[in-house]
């Protein structure tokens, strides 16, 4: 058996040569490969030893070569066998190659680095090992190595059905990276494309979808943020969905800020100067609403934290880190997710739709103007407008949020009807709701909003303006002593 080696993660590899016990079996490895396996006491032939030349062009040049890819390509006939036999070149039976890590200088935004961390010479061997399956095995990621040995113990070779699942996997993986590629220049080179290119890899099977009878995956996006599942069970379709909502709403906030998020919109948000009184209040703000909800606070979760979310039912708590502490109180919950996160999320948000897919830019929900268009808004009601406009933005459409002391004291969203929305909002907030401050995230398109608002007491709103009644609005405003900002912009949700 003859194994080519050329990879970029070594991890692993060391163990998985040393514990492979083949009969007749010679490895070839391309430059740096070589010197680390001859590092590490693994005996391999250079691949300038059959190519004739040492790597070309800074490396840019090592396995591209007739001498290569002959032996990865020959198919298992007389007439392949004679030409590869008669140029003297070893026939491959498995390609071990993982590529240049482009992802981490996409993230670092160097283009000379992206540019030379797109690997040609990898995925040409990759994509010819693949295409080749029926004799070739492919091993794309260290993960891999214990389903080699696996069969290896079991049949004493590698079977079809695992080379078969190897070569989907790496065609998977060309085309994620091809794709990484493409959508990383083309935000670099600022040019737009007919083709919207996107290949995911690395997918896991969730439990079930949106309901049981639902099947459901998760694919991560290569260059985006990342959250790891430190404590619990697994995450379930929903609790990914709430929990995406809980962190993008606590990434607009950069004082301590906690989110507490119920089926996809926020029911809960404060901000203080510590974390643990952020949460509590966040909690506070709908405390029925919060049982079963996930909680997303921007700071480390500390023992406060944890003693304040203590008693109550949650199904995922989120933060950049948890001390000891918190993490020794909370993990008695043996179902709940703990679960740690690294900002950073991807430019495009994506919708499948009936017969097609939707593509947009995210949304940014600073206002493209402050205009005060009636009334006096005094620096603490202007904080609470602009928290209030920053949370409206992440709740679903009909949106209508009431905050108070920077935090919310009502949210009403995703309805139909603009003054139903306000209604429940005003009816969440009982006896909190005078003197507060109403964000909508769409204009007031009548003065019954205003007329609402001010019976309870609401003391100033903030509305993106645009509508053809807004001169009506503001003279209701004027009327009912109102303090109101137009922010030039609408923020919906659907």
């Amino acid at each position: 058996m003859n194994i080519l080696v050329s990879v970029y993660d070594k991890k692993g590899l060391v163990e998985f040569l040393k514990n492979i016990h083949w009969n007749d079996h010679n490895i070839y490895a391309s430059g740096g490969t070589f010197k680390f396996l001859s590092e590490n006491g693994i005996q391999s032939v250079n691949t300038s030893d059959l190519t004739g030349f040492e790597n070309l062009l800074e490396g840019r040049v090592k396995t591209l070569h007739p001498a290569i890819f002959s032996g990865i390509l020959s198919r298992d006939n007389d007439m392949d066998n004679i030409e590869v036999k008669k140029m003297g070149y070893p026939v491959f039976h498995m390609v071990i190659c993982n590529l240049y890590p482009f992802e981490k200088h996409l993230l670092q935004g160097n283009l000379n680095s992206m540019i030379e961390n797109i690997d040609i010479g990898g995925v040409s061997l990759i994509r010819g090992a693949a295409k080749n399956n029926s004799r070739v095995a492919v091993v794309v990621e260290p993960d891999d190595y214990p389903l080699i040995e696996g069969d290896m113990a079991k049949y004493g070779s590698i079977s079809e059905d695992l080379r078969r699942r190897l070569a989907v996997k790496a065609f998977g993986l060309t085309a994620t990276y091809d794709s990484m590629i493409a959508r990383g220049l083309s935000e670099k080179y600022k040019i737009e494309s007919d083709n919207f290119v996107l290949a995911l890899n690395k997918g896991k099977r969730l439990r079930y979808g949106e309901n049981p009878d639902q099947e459901g995956h998760i694919y991560p996006l290569q260059g985006t943020g990342k959250w790891n599942i430190e404590h619990g069970k697994e995450m379930s379709y929903n609790n990914y969905l709430d929990a995406s909502s809980a962190l993008e709403t606590c990434d607009d906030f950069n004082e301590p800020t906690a989110v507490v998020v119920k089926h996809n919109s926020p029911c809960g948000v404060a901000s203080s100067s510590n974390i643990h009184e952020a949460l509590l209040n966040a909690i506070n703000a709908d405390r029925e609403s919060a049982y079963g909800s996930v909680i997303c606070v921007n700071r480390e979760f500390d023992s406060k934290c944890a003693e304040n979310m203590k008693d109550l039912f949650v199904e995922v708590v989120m933060a950049p880190s948890f001390s000891s502490d918190a993490l020794e109180i909370i993990s008695k919950k043996k179902n709940l997710r703990i679960v740690t996160y690294e900002k950073g999320q991807s430019k495009i948000r994506i919708r499948s739709i009936y017969n097609s897919v939707l593509v947009q830019t995210l949304q940014n929900s600073n206002p493209d103007e402050l205009k005060v268009v009636t009334g006096n808004v005094d620096n603490v009601q202007m904080e609470d407008l602009l928290f209030a406009w920053r949370v409206v933005a992440h709740c679903r459409s009909n949106a209508m949020v009431l905050v108070k002391d920077k935090k919310t004291v009502g949210i009403g969203a995703g309805q139909t009807s603009r003054v139903e929305a306000l209604r429940i909002a005003i009816s969440r907030a009982g006896d909190k709701v005078r003197g507060s401050s109403l964000a909508s995230d769409a204009y007031l398109p009548f003065v019954d909003n205003v007329e609402i608002a001010a019976e309870h007491g609401v003391c100033s709103i903030i509305q993106p303006g645009g509508s053809i009644r807004d001169k009506d609005v503001i003279e209701a405003c004027q009327k009912a002593g109102i303090g109101m900002i137009f922010t030039g912009k609408r923020v919906f949700l659907h």
